[in-house]
């Protein structure tokens, strides 16, 4: 693929994280990284660059998110299909990956500004609509992906298709509970009560539906019609920019000296945990602290036709429902549920 930041269409409306990108050289690190994995990655489309500069800029950082974690769980990507977006084989197992995000929107209620206010209020009922639009948001990008029915492609029949989704519709989106994706999938929700701040399950109990405002979408994904098709749903919400400027700067790329700190909440294995583990470093050129696979989430769908493989990724959480129906899977010793990133450059 061409030098993703060169021939830019001045008479072309960029995309303003795009713009941010190519010129704060905090950000360095990032445009270093992504310039490397655009090398590397091939425009099956033919409009990648074009769509990355502008009106698709997050829809294509997504899939070098997705590109990158697939290059580190050791994937062969097969490029013989236009879609859909991914094909890869791993241990003679081929599967297909398609790509989605809740993207921004013009007339989105929820802008910068209003979320600012937001937090500034600790206004709890509104903070509850954004959860529930989040889930919205989010069902509403899955169920879309029903109705493209690639499993009818002849090279798609009778392997496994993976829908991977992101949150990219607010800048809170990254820091809303994935909890709420898990209750979105399979129609489950733990009910709990905090007591001497301990966190106690109460029962775990069906949900029928997810409402916001005067919206309503049935709940469990993975029961509605043709979502059989489906045998897994990829889910992060740590695949924004200040992922990609993170590895950028611990691998070393950046051409600016910066001081990066980061800070968030990571998962807690005593079950009885409220608000997570908490944690703090400083990110520095040559201390490997983080890979693309952390927080990774797979979920797997109960009533898949094809199931997909649980061997086949490492050092991601996986969720499935067992023989009983109930939860099971397996959660990393490191797994940021959230973070946040400041950087600077040393003048």
């Amino acid at each position: 693929m061409k030098e993703i930041f060169e021939n830019i269409d001045k008479k072309t409306k960029l995309h303003p994280t795009f713009e941010l990108l190519n010129n704060f050289k905090a950000l360095n690190p990032a445009k270093k990284m992504i310039n490397e994995i655009a090398n590397k990655m091939i425009d099956k489309d033919g409009n990648f660059v074009q769509q990355f500069q502008t009106t698709g800029f997050n829809a294509r950082l997504w899939e070098m998110f997705i590109y990158k974690f697939l290059e580190e769980n050791n994937f062969e990507i097969i490029y013989k299909y236009d879609r859909p977006d991914f094909q890869i084989v791993k241990d003679k197992i081929e599967f297909f990956i398609e790509a989605s995000l809740s993207n921004e929107k013009d007339d989105d209620k929820y802008s910068k500004q209003y979320l600012h206010e937001v937090l500034k209020s600790k206004n709890l009922e509104i903070q509850k609509e954004l959860i529930e639009y989040y889930v919205m948001r989010m069902g509403s990008v899955l169920f879309s992906k029903l109705n493209k029915k690639y499993w009818e492609l002849e090279w798609v029949k009778d392997k496994p298709l993976v829908l991977a989704i992101t949150p990219s519709h607010n800048y809170l989106a990254d820091f809303l509970p994935d909890a709420k994706i898990i209750e979105y999938l399979y129609g489950l929700a733990h009910k709990t009560e905090i007591v001497n701040d301990e966190v106690n399950i109460i029962s775990v109990d069906k949900i029928e539906s997810h409402k916001y405002g005067v919206k309503e979408i049935p709940s469990n994904f993975f029961a509605q019609e043709n979502a059989e098709n489906i045998s897994a749903v990829i889910f992060t919400n740590n695949g924004n920019l200040h992922k990609f400027n993170r590895m950028g700067y611990q691998l070393g790329l950046s051409e600016e000296q910066l001081i990066m700190e980061r800070a968030g909440a990571s998962y807690d294995p005593d079950p009885k945990s409220v608000m997570g583990t908490e944690f703090n470093y400083s990110v520095t050129p040559g201390e490997l602290r983080e890979n693309w696979s952390e927080s990774v989430s797979v979920f797997h769908n109960p009533n898949a036709i094809y199931p997909l493989n649980r061997d086949l990724f490492k050092n991601v959480r996986q969720l499935w429902l067992n023989d009983e129906g109930r939860f099971d899977g397996f959660m990393p010793d490191f797994f940021v549920y959230h973070s946040l990133t400041i950087s600077g450059c040393i003048e």
